[in-house]
């Protein structure tokens, strides 16, 4: 149970059908893996920069489907190979931005099965319309490949086992929160962890990703994904 010892969390739209999960009735083993508590945070700066934790490695999770779910999939998800791509960042906190990439222009201009799945907020490629995270991540299980940045729909790519070129910019890192399985497009730097608002060194080495490694990293996915799809 994600908790405290006495407050209980549940992310629904994560967990859910989730065997493992307990309820809150039953006896259960405490993991303290919550909001303003994660494992890869042992703590922060005076001046609002996050302190990651090295010996931290992430785990691809699971995620369960209902067969009502699996079914809503069958009727909707795309017959044809696509890619679903997530070129906007959570906007829930000012140092969100940090996380973005400045280039998604250029990667539009490709002649691949882009699908960005949403609300129509944002939009930068061919929409497809999810209404809940639990939609997005039953598109999400259908896509061929996986390209965004640092976020949920990354770690649902790892838990789904879909291949994923994720772009990290100066705030976070691979070697806490990436997946040896995706292709990590990130320089080597240590991450700076900045969440008092907009981090110039964040925007600096997002505009230091050149479009062409994203657009060679994507195409080389894609080729290797279609060429052993059956």
């Amino acid at each position: 149970m994600l908790g405290d010892g006495k407050r209980y969390f549940y992310e629904k739209e994560v967990f859910a059908n989730n065997p493992r999960m307990a309820k809150p009735d039953e006896d259960c083993v405490w993991v303290a893996n919550y909001g303003g508590h994660r494992p890869y945070i042992k703590g922060s700066t005076p001046d609002k920069h996050f302190i990651f934790n090295d010996d931290f490695r992430p785990v691809p999770g699971e995620i369960f489907f209902s067969d009502k779910e699996r079914q809503w999939q069958e009727d909707h998800a795309p017959k044809a190979p696509y890619i679903v791509v997530e070129p906007n960042v959570k906007n829930r906190f000012a140092h969100g931005v940090n996380k973005s990439w400045h280039y998604w222009d250029a990667l539009s201009r490709l002649n691949l099965p882009f699908l960005q799945l949403g609300d129509g907020s944002g939009k930068l490629f061919a929409q497809y319309r999810t209404n809940t995270f639990r939609e997005a991540m039953l598109i999400l299980d259908r896509a061929v490949l996986f390209v965004g940045t640092d976020g949920g729909l990354h770690h649902a790519a790892a838990a789904l086992q879909i291949p994923a070129v994720v772009i990290w910019t100066g705030f976070s890192s691979p070697k806490h929160l990436g997946y040896d399985t995706h292709t990590n497009i990130h320089d080597g730097g240590d991450p700076c962890g900045y969440y008092g608002g907009v981090c110039p060194h964040c925007a600096k080495i997002s505009r230091s990703i050149h479009p062409t490694k994203v657009i060679e990293a994507t195409n080389e996915a894609y080729s290797r994904r279609m060429a052993t799809r059956p």
